[in-house]
């Protein structure tokens, strides 16, 4: 006989929602993360419905809101390199996000479905898939620097939804 060899198998399926159709805004961004498969770290127990959701969620923003394809980040998974690269770091605002965007025109729409989790000093993290919960001080994304850099963008507006648990 075979072995059977378990693998971690998550929805990708969104419900079927209708959205009202939005005519296309080439200068609006969306950045969509959903982080379900939390392997590669440790001691951080997966997120099934992530991956779900984030698909929901980029249907939204294209429909809805009317962004086109070319302009969705969609980071299936995202490690703390791909959020450090697409928003940038503590000293650097200027990551892949920023260089999607027309000054002054583009409205932002950033969703992020995974883990959130709690720092020293009321500081909250963004939890990338490859971290490691007994050091998320250094290897989360922290709150603070996403909406530090979030307050730089050149940007018309911007919103941010978080489906994430930071207790």
């Amino acid at each position: 006989p075979t072995p059977q060899i378990a693998t971690n198998t998550f929805p990708t399926k969104p419900i079927n929602v209708r959205f009202r159709s939005s005519k296309t805004r080439p200068d609006d961004v969306a950045v969509i993360i959903g982080n379900a498969d939390y392997t590669q770290g440790k001691d951080i127990p997966n997120v099934a419905p992530a991956y779900a959701d984030a698909e929901g969620m980029k249907r939204y923003v294209k429909q809805a809101l009317g962004v086109a394809e070319d302009n969705i980040i969609f980071l299936k998974d995202a490690t703390q390199k791909d959020l450090t690269a697409t928003f940038g770091t503590g000293t650097n605002h200027k990551g892949k996000l920023f260089r999607y965007l027309t000054k002054g025109k583009s409205k932002v729409f950033i969703f992020y479905s995974g883990h959130g989790a709690p720092g020293d000093e009321g500081t909250n993290y963004l939890v990338p898939v490859d971290a490691e919960a007994s050091f998320i001080e250094l290897n989360g994304y922290p709150i603070k620097t996403l909406y530090k850099n979030l307050s730089k963008l050149p940007a018309k507006s911007v919103t941010v939804v978080l489906e994430a648990c930071f207790s």
